[in-house]
């Protein structure tokens, strides 16, 4: 088995673990291979960050690794096509397909859950993780080392993942929609869109790292900010007025129901 690793689906999040993982040099620890149905998108991805890519699995000795970043629906084709691969730990990345539906189709393979977000590009992701049984413990502290790359990373149990893609999965999404409608504001009272734009995500992001550097309650960071009579408790309120906090929280609501029916969907196949 050759010290490497083998991503197969170079889509949004597969890309984002390829640049977090390069980002921190794994790829001069292991050899990465790249392979997607799209074969540009593998090439083109590859090329821009000094890798390798495969167009199929011919002559490709098996990896010590296996990252499938790729749709649930695929999941079952792209698995039967590296059955032979059955001393690799099949790390995947699929949502709603479940560590027994892996089993079903690969059966005595160590297999690891993984639900991590976007922000691993910039190794501030947040990564729950599960392990089957099958995985032995050099295995897993080996995949905790390398996910540790990424960003938070956290053994969870495969029952609360769902939870976990609802809040930290969508959350980028709610957030960039929030930095959009914060930059928004600006323009309306005058600012010029690229410079609101650039304002609204460095405040974000300042606010995120003094939260965890203090380790501070978002609302302590309110209340600082909010002096009595000022322009931020008026703004505040006009936010409650329409509901902000119950919408944010609807919205985490309505991704985790969203979640638990892929799941379902994916367990009547």
């Amino acid at each position: 088995m050759e010290d490497s690793i083998l991503f197969v689906g170079c889509g949004n999040m597969g890309s984002a673990l390829i640049r977090g993982l390069c980002r921190d040099n794994w790829h001069k620890k292991f050899r990465f291979f790249l392979l997607d149905q799209v074969v540009e998108k593998a090439r083109t991805l590859a090329s821009s960050l000094d890798l390798e890519w495969v167009e199929n699995l011919n002559n490709l000795e098996a990896p010590r690794f296996v990252f499938l970043a790729v749709k649930p629906k695929d999941v079952k084709k792209v698995l039967l096509s590296l059955r032979n691969f059955s001393q690799s730990v099949f790390v995947s990345v699929a949502a709603g397909v479940k560590i027994k539906d892996l089993e079903e189709l690969i059966p005595q393979q160590a297999i690891v859950r993984i639900m991590p977000n976007l922000c691993v590009e910039v190794g501030e992701g947040v990564v729950p993780v599960c392990f089957s049984p099958m995985v032995k413990t050099e295995e897993r502290e080996d995949l905790l080392f390398l996910f540790s790359s990424l960003g938070w990373v956290f053994e969870a149990e495969e029952e609360d993942l769902d939870l976990f893609t609802a809040l930290s999965g969508s959350g980028p999404g709610f957030i960039a929609l929030f930095i959009e409608a914060l930059a928004d504001g600006g323009v309306k009272i005058g600012i010029p869109w690229e410079r609101s734009l650039k304002i609204a995500t460095q405040t974000v992001l300042g606010v995120t790292s003094l939260l965890k550097s203090r380790d501070m309650h978002p609302a302590q960071l309110k209340n600082w900010v909010a002096s009595p009579g000022g322009t931020t408790i008026a703004g505040i309120k006009k936010m409650e007025e329409g509901a902000f906090r119950g919408l944010v929280m609807g919205g985490v609501e309505e991704a985790y129901r969203r979640a638990k029916n892929i799941e379902d969907e994916e367990e009547k196949k």
